[in-house]
Parts: structure tokens; sequence; C-alpha cells
């Protein structure tokens, strides 16, 4: 099988395979046990709970499957989602290893890819040590959502790198529907896989034989028209699925100046310290996640060495030169799709600087600096320059493995696993009898912007052991910040009642002022009544829609959530005969609002973290 390095007659390890098993197994062996250092602090982390809240809700249906997340369209990870919340909801060992399968198929498709491409020799291995290696690799490879999507387009896209070689080296068939057979997988996972296309047409140039770039462009072209043309066709028919499935989400940059900002955070503020082992420093947002900010130092001393490196492969003709524009031409077409997606008035450029933006643009990269390193590996092997390359490899090496731990100790600041700890153990054990009224979770864990999704009966809805939720209850309860499930009051204004209660005969109803209006939104009514009789009643928050409850025969307390506003509340009867002797509306708080005493996990971790 023709390689990118057979143009140059390499020490290729030809002579043993073991020093190159050997070199493999390190580089593979490390990334896995860097990865297992972030795996084992973690936890999961915001889309985590959306998607299994998600699957847990609507089950396996085409709701489900098509449905519209962030603008991302992504069938196939819903399915490995659905099954993992079957098995077991919210439990993030099975996650865990169900990202480690992931990431041994990744290493594996990066040495089958790397070595059809660059041979068995040191240029194969320093292209995986950039590739497996680097630490901007670590947000997407280690938070659960982001693996679901960026693992499968990468291990398609390396698989279907050796598959295309195959099918441009022996004109195989099976080769042929092989590689449209896994772009078709990773679309399954992530749209972004649209851009593996694109990258196989760059495969195509680095084999050619041809010393030219723009010669190697016309002779791929014209030689291969028809599979170009198939391409197209099979990329267009699923965009203009995509198109009908995301609808409204296309965004476009403000202006040059956003896209100037986008490449300075990408290249010069991720790419470029993350090649030399940066970025060191991770900025936090809130809790867990982070990106990269690297000093301003390695920013010149990233920007210089990647620069000086990129310059000395393409300064020498042939298979370096073609591999650095070709990267070069794919980052442009990554930013290009970053901005489409993520731009716009309310996008921020700086989101790239979270590394998983940016991933795959690794993988064309990895393969350019092992193919520069193949061009000049005659003159690394000499003795002048052996100890300033060991010590430079070194120091990156030093750096790679600060900037994974800098990125663990912020990683693993989360505090859902301890409240989604404390939940679990506290629903299981509530009374089945007495259903839940719904209730945001905190803001540390998700954020109102996620609504619905951040409603406890979204969040929580893959634990199976809890008494489930309800637009009424006789008993409040409410979740408190810490993940206990403790008795609640509500806070808000009460019920002008006249005399000791006021009868609501059945089909009557009964309109009681508010101590002060309220605004529209959705309250906790809590009413006081005792009945005569079993029925149902409704309860109605001024002009806003009635929520039906039943009542219990004897005095009791009835907790409905409603939306409404103005200044009243109306309460009436089906077939019960009641009397109303009390009215509060609010929202709900722990009853005990000292907590015991103690520090909730919010205040707990910004103390941690020094905030």
């Amino acid at each position: 099988m023709t390689t990118v390095t057979d143009a140059h007659p390499l020490e290729d390890m030809t002579g043993s395979r073991t020093p190159f098993r050997i070199g493999v197994a390190v580089v593979a062996g490390v990334h896995l046990l860097l990865w297992t250092i972030v795996m084992v602090g973690g936890w999961l982390y915001w889309d985590d709970f959306i998607l299994q809240g998600q699957a847990a809700r609507r089950g396996l249906t085409t709701e489900l499957l098509f449905n519209n997340h962030d603008g991302h369209v992504m069938p196939l990870s819903y399915v490995v989602v659905w099954v993992l919340q079957e098995l077991s909801g919210l439990n993030y060992a099975l996650v865990a290893v169900s990202m480690l399968l992931g990431q041994l198929l990744l290493v594996t498709a990066a040495v089958l890819a790397f070595t059809t491409l660059l041979g068995r020799g040191w240029q194969t291995i320093a292209a995986l040590s950039v590739f497996l290696l680097c630490p901007i690799m670590m947000p997407g490879l280690t938070w659960w959502a982001a693996a679901l999507t960026l693992v499968p387009l990468m291990t398609c896209a390396l698989l279907a790198t050796v598959s295309h070689v195959r099918y441009l080296n022996t004109g195989s068939v099976s080769a042929l529907l092989t590689t449209f057979v896994l772009v078709a997988v990773a679309l399954g996972f992530f749209e972004k896989s649209v851009l593996i296309p694109v990258w196989l047409f760059g495969v195509s140039l680095l084999i050619c034989r041809q010393s030219s770039l723009m010669g190697c462009v016309r002779a791929v072209v014209v030689e291969r028209w028809r599979l170009w043309l198939g391409w197209i066709v099979f990329l267009g028919a699923y965009l203009a699925v995509f198109a009908q499935v995301a609808a409204g989400r296309t965004r476009l940059p403000t202006g040059p100046g956003q896209l100037l900002d986008l490449i300075i955070a990408a290249v010069f503020k991720t790419l470029a310290p993350a090649l030399v082992g940066g970025p060191l420093n991770w900025t936090p947002v809130d809790f867990s996640a982070s990106f990269a900010d690297p000093p301003l130092w390695l920013v010149v001393v990233g920007a210089v060495s990647v620069g000086a490196v990129v310059f000395a492969g393409v300064r020498t003709p042939g298979t370096a030169r073609k591999a650095w524009f070709i990267a070069g031409a794919y980052l442009v077409v990554d930013l290009a799709s970053f901005a489409i997606g993520r731009l716009g008035p309310d996008g921020d450029p700086g989101v790239v600087q979270a590394g998983r933006y940016v991933a795959t643009t690794l993988i064309p990269v990895s393969i350019a600096l092992g193919a520069t390193v193949a061009a000049y590996l005659p003159q690394l092997r000499s003795q002048r320059l052996r100890w300033p390359m060991v010590t430079a490899l070194s120091l990156v090496g030093l750096l790679t493995l600060f900037s994974t731990l800098a990125y663990a100790a912020i990683w693993s600041k989360n505090p859902a696993q301890r409240w989604v700890g404390n939940a679990r153990v506290d629903l299981a054990a509530a009374d089945p009898g007495s259903p839940l009224l719904d209730q945001d979770v905190p803001d540390f864990i998700l954020l109102p912007v996620t609504h619905p999704y951040n409603q406890a009966s979204w969040f929580l809805a893959p634990l199976t052991a809890q008494p489930g939720y309800s637009s009424s209850t006789d008993q409040l309860q409410i979740i408190d910040n810490r993940g206990r499930l403790v008795p609640a009051q509500i806070d808000g204004p009460s019920g002008l009642i006249t005399g000791e209660c006021i009868p609501v005969p059945p089909g009557a109803s009964a309109t009681i002022p508010l101590e002060h209006p309220i605004i529209a939104w959705s309250h906790t009514v809590g009413v006081q009544y005792t009945a005569q009789t079993p029925g149902f009643v409704s309860v109605q928050i001024g002009s806003g829609q009635p929520v039906a409850a039943d009542v219990k025969a004897g005095m009791h307390s009835l907790f409905v959530r409603a939306e409404g506003g103005e200044s009243s509340i109306t309460v009436t009867s089906t077939d019960a005969s009641a009397c109303i002797g009390g009215v509060q509306v609010g929202k709900v708080i722990p009853s005990d609002l000292t907590y015991g005493g103690g520090v909730d996990l919010a205040d707990q971790l910004r103390q941690e973290l020094g905030q």
C-alpha cells in the first residue's frame, strides 16, 4: 500500500517491528492513563442530564432521535443515550465504561490511519503523540455529551481514511462502500461529519504521486470526478434532511472583526499553545467546564514554534508541503462550520477555546507534523541535535502533563455528583403515594435557560425509584440545594378569608382575594380545606388555566402547581362539598431555611474554587 512517506527513504523500523510497537503502545498507554485520571475525577455535566432526561421521557421514538438539540442532529447518539439510561439512569460508571470503549476504538483507528499514511516509523509515533496527547483534546473526550458526537466522528474519519486509501490504490468496490458507510454512521452521530469527505479529498492529494499541489488537485479531480460527484450527491441529500430538522439554527458572523477574533482564539490561543503542551491555564466556567486561557508567553512560544515547523515543512517539496496546505485548508473549513453555527450577534468566538470545536483539525495537523518529521528525520538524528531535541520534548511533555492535570482539577469540581447522589437516595425512600410538585434544579447544575430540562421531572426522569411528579399533591416537599428531599412551605401572599372558612358546594366556585397582586408566572398554591366527601376541585390563579386536583374527606391540605398572576385564587368544586380555610400562593422553599446550620453545595464548592 502506498504511503505518503514512500518518497523518503527513512529508517522505518522495518528491520524489527518491536520498536514501533513499543512506541505506539507507550503513546496509547499515556493517553489512556491521562484520560482515566480526568475521568476518575469527573462526572456527568450539563447536556448529559438534558440528553438522559429526554431519552427517559420520550423513549426510543422519532421525537427523540430527530430532536434538534441546540442545532445538532444526532440520532445515533440518542440511541446510545437511550440504551444507557434504560440500563441505569444517571449512572456515571456505566457512562465511563461506554466512553472507554470509544477511546479504545479511537486509538485503534488513529494507529491504523496514521500508519496507512505515514508508514511504520518515528514520524507516525510523533503524529500519534500530537493527536492523542494534545491537552485540548481532553474536554471533548471526557465530557460525555461531547464525546458522544466527537469520538464517533473522528473514529469514522480515521477508519474512512484507511478504506479510502485502499480504494484509491486498488479500486476495491468494498473499500469504497465501506468509506460511504463509515461517513453515514458518523453523520448519524454528528452533522459535522460532513467535513469527512473534505478530509478524504485531502488524503487523495497526500498520496498523489505528483509533487506539485496544484498538479495533484487537477489529477485527483479529473481522474476521480465520478467519486467526488457521488460525494456531492450524498452530502446534498443529507444536508436537505438536516436543514429540515435543524431549521433556524444557521447563523452568520457579524463582520470581519468577529472572524478575526475567531482566528485569534482558535489558532493563537488554542491550537498553537496546545501543540507545545499548553494551555497551562484553564479558566473555569462556573463549575466543571473551562476554556483554554494560556499565558501570553506561551501564546508567543506556541506561535513561533508552530510557525517554524510549518515553515520547515512547506519549504521542502513533496509530502510535507502538501500536508501543511491541506491542514490549513481543513482548518479554514472547520472554522467556517463553527462560524455558521456559533457566531452571530449573540455568539462568542472565544467559545472555540473550549478545545472540542477544533479537535478534528488535529488529524490533518498531526499528519502534517509527521510528514515534516519524515522529511527531516536524517537531520534530526544528528548528534548535535540530540540533546536539544530531548530537552525540548521533555519540556513539552511536562507542559502537557501540567495542562492536563490543571484541566482535571477544574473538571472534578462538580456539585452535581453529590446533589444527584443525595436525591437518588431520598427519592427512593420517599412515600410513593405523595407525588412531588415540579421544581427547578439548582442553578449550579442547570441554568433556567435550559428550561424545561432544568425541571426535576425532566432532570431526574432517568431515576426509576421515585414517587414521580404531579400538578397537585397533599404533602409539600422540595429537593433542596444539597439534593435532600425535605418538608417545604410556601413563601408568598395569603388569601383574605372571611370567617372560619369559605364554603364551596359541588358545582360552585369561590374567588379569594390575595394580600397583594403577584406577577404572571408558575406558582404553587396551598389550600387548606375541609371536605365532607372525596371528590375533585380545580384551582386557578387569576385568569390562568385551572388545574384539577382531588380532595379527601376531612381536614387536609392541597398543593397545586399552576400558572397565572393578578390578585386572586379561584377554587371550583366539581363534586365535593368543601370549605376553604386558608390559601397561600408563591414559591416553594424548605421549611428549614438554615439547612440544619450547614452550607449548601454551591457555596461549599465556590469556597473550594476560591470564587
